[in-house]
This record gives C-alpha cells, sequence and structure tokens, in this order.
C-alpha cells in the first residue's frame, strides 16, 4: 500500500516518465475486513493461500520502518 502511494507523487521534472503502482480491487469494508492481512485483496505480492489464511505481525525491518507484510523483503526488490 505505501509503495501505491509514495509513486502517486508527482514529479517535477515535466516529461519524466515514472513507474505508477495502481491498486486493482474494490476497498474492502471495514465493518467486514478480510481474513488474514487486511491488504491482501488488492496486494500485488499475495500468494493465494498464506496471506488469505494467516495475518501479518508488525515487525520492525530497519529502525524505525515498521511493516505487516509476509513479503515485505520481496517487495522492497521489486
Amino acid at each position: 500500500y505505501t509503495q501505491a502511494l509514495l509513486s502517486a507523487i508527482p514529479v517535477a521534472r515535466p516529461g519524466a516518465k515514472k513507474m505508477r503502482i495502481v491498486l486493482k480491487g474494490d476497498v474492502p469494508s471495514p465493518a467486514r475486513p478480510p481474513s488474514g492481512c487486511r491488504f491482501h485483496p488488492r496486494c500485488r505480492l499475495a500468494d493465494g493461500d498464506r496471506c488469505t489464511r494467516e495475518e501479518p505481525p508488525l515487525r520492525e525491518i530497519t529502525p524505525g520502518h515498521w511493516v505487516a507484510c509476509h513479503y515485505a523483503e520481496v517487495s522492497a526488490l521489486k
């Protein structure tokens, strides 16, 4: 989700190209959030099994940088 937000920041140089991450799918209802990872219906890294069953724990991957994602290290490479 954070990567998609950051990709939406405009570039100050006219004509500059920027890779935009567009989230697909509908925003889940806050009254009935999905099981497992709350973002899995719209995540490009979600696998069909782990993300739907298991809620990712909040963990610090670098000092002051906390994530709740099973694949945070993978997403940093993409």
